[in-house]
């Protein structure tokens, strides 16, 4: 770092009376040793509405509602300083004892964390017809991106090696997308009225790399983006970004639903949000999209990419859709169980 940004940052220092022995830029962070401790100084451009989420989420850490790392207050009381094109603020430094590289030990950590998030901070249902329609206009941006694909592979003479891997699967993903299609056209329960799904406070930007573990205690970090929603959005956004970067063979899918759901049990609407938003994955409309645009990628890497996402898709959902048939089975045989021992007593009497 230079003398420059040096000054600049123990001008910003100066708010938390704070003098540095060590600065070590570490991308967008600083890690700031002192006498008093070692931290982490972030520097962003941030909107104020960033900033008014930042301040949210600090009242809800505050008074022991969530678990996150959040800015420290300076001695002024604020929690962004304001630098000539940065924002910046301070937050503890964490000895992170997880490599960045370990995804399936960071996802693990994050299902329960974005579990906990949720039901620490849910609200009462809420009408969500528009979400289910901007589900519809989602499913038809992608259904297009595989119209067009498809369109162009059936019209070669020879098709490629990838496109014919992608027609060989093409039908039961086009099944799939339909009948997410018509599961999100329908705003309306079993009773005719419209359907809800309950909000709580959602992250906004869920990743491994916003989160930060030491030994067994995790906690999520960066909340600019945080705004309350409907938290199953997010949830299954997270499933699918987990399915895109896991490999097939060693993640435990059930394992990662039931440390979501034992942290913030999910309603039926909402299970069947989850299945049928799982049934359109991004990541294969974004590859065709890819292909489509001749990106400078070998044939093989095409082909190894697709197989991978298909296998660890149907392994994601098999695994989720096999956890809730599992605890349908269990609710059902309760139900009939309280049922058959209602009618006892009410024969004895």
């Amino acid at each position: 770092m230079g003398p420059t940004e040096n000054n600049q940052i123990n001008r910003i220092l100066f708010h938390y009376d704070l003098s540095p022995d060590n600065l070590t830029s570490q991308g967008s962070l600083i890690k700031v040793e002192t006498n008093s401790g070692t931290f982490a100084l972030k520097q962003k451009a941030l909107s104020e509405h960033q900033i008014r989420s930042l301040q949210t989420v600090y009242a809800l850490a505050r008074r022991l509602v969530i678990d996150a790392v959040c800015p420290l207050p300076s001695k002024y009381g604020d929690l962004v300083i304001w630098g000539e094109n940065l924002s910046f603020y301070l937050m503890p430094w964490f000895h992170e004892t997880v490599d960045d590289s370990d995804l399936p030990e960071r996802y693990r950590h994050l299902f329960i964390k974005a579990g906990q998030l949720h039901r620490q901070t849910l609200e009462k249902e809420a009408e969500c017809g528009a979400l289910y329609q901007s589900m519809v206009r989602v499913l038809n941006s992608r259904q297009m991106v595989w119209e067009n694909f498809l369109y162009s592979a059936e019209h070669q003479v020879y098709p490629s090696p990838f496109e014919q891997v992608v027609m060989k699967s093409a039908s039961i993903y086009l099944t799939n997308m339909q009948r997410a299609k018509d599961f999100f056209s329908q705003e309306k329960d079993a009773d005719g009225k419209n359907k809800k799904m309950r909000r709580a406070l959602c992250h906004g930007r869920l990743s491994p790399l916003h989160l930060l573990i030491e030994k067994e205690r995790s906690c999520l970090t960066n909340f600019e983006n945080s705004e309350d929603g409907f938290f199953v959005v997010e949830t299954a956004s997270l499933f699918e970004q987990a399915s895109a970067v896991l490999s097939a063979g060693k993640t435990d899918w059930r394992s990662f639903f039931t440390s979501y759901s034992s942290a913030c049990p999910m309603f039926d609407e909402e299970k069947e949000f989850l299945l049928h938003f799982l049934l359109f994955p991004s990541a294969h409309a974004e590859l065709l999209g890819r292909y489509i645009q001749s990106e400078s990628k070998s044939e093989q890497w095409f082909v190894r990419r697709w197989t991978n996402l298909c296998r660890v898709h149907q392994n994601m959902f098999t695994s989720i859709k096999q956890v809730m048939n599992e605890e349908q089975k269990k609710k059902e045989e309760l139900l009939a169980k309280e049922a058959e021992e209602n009618k006892k007593e009410s024969d004895d009497t």
